[in-house]
């Protein structure tokens, strides 16, 4: 069973600011010590993300705050006075130099109020920009003691090779993994069991695709869920693969009577090679679901009906 994160990337963007520390409140209760974050998380930053990718220029989430996530888990943190005893993780997501990392990595600080983070990872980068110096300079800060490991998100199998060759230091990978994108467990899952990587899974309920709320086909997306707030994952998630997983799902769940959302969290925790799963949460409940699924026990033969079927070679 991997250990359960909470990802706060809806901190200040679909949940207000009291809900969000009444969130993390809840997560910490259960039992949650691992909290993630990134410089990108923000109402304000996926307000702008909809106004330069969909010329959209309007707001929909609780604020419209830059960096929402890293300022209230920062004001949380200091006032529960948890900082000892969690494991704080943060990313640059943006200029990727070593004078912009540097920068970016004091203003994530300075926002979380702490003088260090447990993992910093570089975050989605762009096709085309050299590994060397971000790698370099995360090293270097490293060594100076403001980031304990260094990790890479969103990363593919060549591009993971080319900076575990580069920096072999980096020990964390965090990639999107669930039942309707499960293309990790091809090569990035079994690439850090043999490197001895963490492997962390975001997003195991797929932004919310796999609870059914857009529909079978994707015909429709709720005011201030996360495909409304950002369109972008219709473009991720509403292909015919993704659809026929779904159909698995529902199947599956409609036999059984465990709700498909349940069934999709413990598909994901049932892998033995992924070391963290991060849980977003909207509401307390959420972080509730996570914990009764990961009780769930089915044996292999129910989890392979759910898997995809295998491609032919």
């Amino acid at each position: 069973m991997p250990l359960l994160g909470a990802g706060t990337t809806t901190l200040g963007r679909e949940v207000g600011e009291d809900d969000s520390y009444r969130l993390l409140d809840r997560a910490y209760e259960l039992g949650f010590r691992v909290f993630d974050t990134a410089e990108a998380y923000g109402g304000g930053n996926a307000r702008a993300y909809r106004a330069k990718t969909l010329g959209i220029e309007d707001i929909r989430e609780t604020t419209g705050l830059m960096h929402s996530s890293e300022i209230i888990l920062g004001r949380w943190i200091r006032s529960r006075g948890v900082r000892g005893e969690i494991t704080l993780k943060t990313k640059v997501s943006s200029g990727f130099t070593a004078s912009a990392i540097r920068r970016s990595l004091t203003a994530s600080l300075d926002r979380l109020q702490t003088g260090s983070a447990d993992v910093y990872y570089l975050h989605s980068m762009p096709a085309g920009i050299p590994l060397e110096e971000p790698l370099s300079v995360l090293t270097e800060e490293q060594r100076g003691g403001r980031i304990g490991g260094i990790g890479v998100s969103n990363f593919s199998l060549a591009s993971l090779e080319l900076a575990r060759s580069i920096a072999p230091g980096v020990a964390y990978c965090q990639n999107v993994y669930n039942l309707a994108l499960p293309e990790a467990e091809e090569d990035v899952i079994p690439y850090c069991r043999r490197n001895a990587l963490c492997f962390v899974a975001y997003s195991p309920l797929g932004a919310g695709f796999l609870t059914g709320k857009y529909g079978a086909r994707g015909e429709q997306s709720p005011a201030g869920t996360r495909f409304d707030v950002i369109p972008g994952h219709r473009d991720v998630y509403f292909h015919d693969s993704c659809f026929d997983a779904l159909r698995r799902l529902e199947q599956l769940s409609a036999e059984t009577r465990i709700p498909q959302h349940l069934l999709a969290l413990a598909w994901v925790f049932r892998h033995p090679d992924i070391g963290i799963v991060l849980i977003g949460a909207t509401r307390p409940d959420h972080l509730e679901n996570a914990i009764e699924a990961s009780r769930l026990s089915l044996d292999d033969g129910f989890w392979s009906r759910l898997d995809r079927a295998p491609k032919d070679h």
